[in-house]
C-alpha cells in the first residue's frame, strides 16, 4: 500500500509540475507577445513620425545611448544618435511623401511576407524567442525634393529594444546609391 501511496504523490507531484511549467511557458509566451506588438507599434511610430517628418517623435523612440550602424559604407562603425539625427534629417530635408509598406513580395503570387519578425528556431543551439530583437522588411518610397522623381528602396532592418521599450541598437539595409541611380534616369 506504501508503494502505491507513494507512485500515486510522484505521479501527482510530476503532474502538478508540469501543468505549472505549460502554464508559465503560456504567461511567458502571452508577455513575450506583447513585448514584441510593443516593439512593432514603436517602430511603427518611427514610420509616422518620417512620413510627418517629426523628427522629436521618431528621436524619443530611441534610449539616449543608442548606437546607429547606417546602411551605406562607413568601415563599419557604430555611430551615435547625433549623426542618426543628422541622417534623417536630411531625408526629411531632401525628400517628400515618405511613406512605408510593410511587408516583403517574393514574386512568387501572393499576399507579402510579414515585415516583422522576432526569435528564431535554427540554428538548435542557438535558437531563441526572445521579443526585445526585431527584424523588419518593407520598401520605401518617397518623391525626390529637387527632381520631383519617385525612389524606392526595398529595406530590411533590426532593431534591438531594451526592457523599456527604447531602441538601444539599430541597423539597416538597402541600395542608398540606388536611390542616386533613380533621381539621374531619364
Amino acid at each position: 500500500m506504501k508503494k502505491i501511496f507513494l507512485m500515486f504523490f510522484v505521479s501527482f507531484l510530476f503532474v502538478s509540475c508540469q501543468d505549472s511549467n505549460n502554464s508559465e511557458m503560456n504567461t511567458t509566451s502571452e508577455e513575450n507577445q506583447a513585448i514584441f506588438d510593443r516593439n512593432v507599434a514603436s517602430f511603427r511610430s518611427f514610420v509616422k513620425g518620417f512620413t510627418d517628418e517629426d523628427i522629436d517623435a521618431q528621436m524619443v523612440l530611441f534610449a539616449d545611448s543608442a548606437m546607429w550602424s547606417p546602411p551605406q559604407y562607413n568601415g563599419n562603425e557604430w555611430v551615435d544618435m547625433a549623426a542618426f539625427k543628422e541622417a534623417i534629417l536630411g531625408y526629411h530635408q531632401n525628400f517628400d511623401n515618405i511613406t512605408f509598406e510593410e511587408g516583403i513580395d517574393l514574386g512568387m503570387g501572393g499576399d507579402p511576407q510579414p515585415a516583422f519578425w522576432s526569435g528564431s528556431v535554427w540554428p538548435t543551439e542557438n535558437a531563441t524567442s526572445a521579443p526585445n530583437n526585431i527584424r523588419i522588411y518593407g520598401t520605401w518610397r518617397a518623391v525626390h525634393a529637387e527632381s520631383g522623381k519617385v525612389v524606392y528602396n526595398k529595406w530590411f532592418g533590426l532593431m534591438f529594444f531594451n526592457e523599456a521599450g527604447k531602441v538601444v541598437r539599430f541597423t539597416d539595409w538597402f541600395d542608398v546609391n540606388g536611390m542616386q541611380v533613380q533621381i539621374n534616369a531619364e
